[in-house]
């Protein structure tokens, strides 16, 4: 179970993450059209579960994810293969983890200021 401070760091960094998540993505977006451009990805959540498990806060301070080439996805005639389908869903998917995140946060600290008041 996590504390209280740790259940502040954990949602910042998943702010921090999400967001970094969304550059990523919309660098994607930016390059549909770009001739041999391969899609990127931030994965973060099994290194994140495994920090967490481990209980290393030192850890999950310095944790940034990790950014890397997505294979996976078959390459047009280009050599690109940014689907903007799936990035939008990608990017639907990660506001809405975004926008959860900020919510427990911002109820976090209201019941934190509401303590100390």
């Amino acid at each position: 179970m996590l504390g209280n401070e740790q259940t502040t760091v954990v949602l910042s960094k998943m702010l921090e993450l999400s967001t970094s998540r969304q550059k990523v993505i919309a660098n994607n977006l930016a390059n549909a059209n770009t001739p041999g451009y391969i899609r990127r990805e931030l994965s973060f959540q099994a290194e994140l579960k495994n920090i967490l498990d481990d209980g290393d806060m030192k850890a999950l301070h310095e944790f940034k994810g990790q950014v890397s080439t997505d294979n996976s996805r078959t390459a047009r005639n280009d050599g690109n293969n940014i689907s903007v389908t799936q990035e939008m869903n990608e990017m639907s998917q990660n506001g809405i983890l975004f926008s959860l995140m900020q919510r427990a946060l911002t109820s976090k600290m209201g019941i934190i200021k509401n303590a100390i008041i």
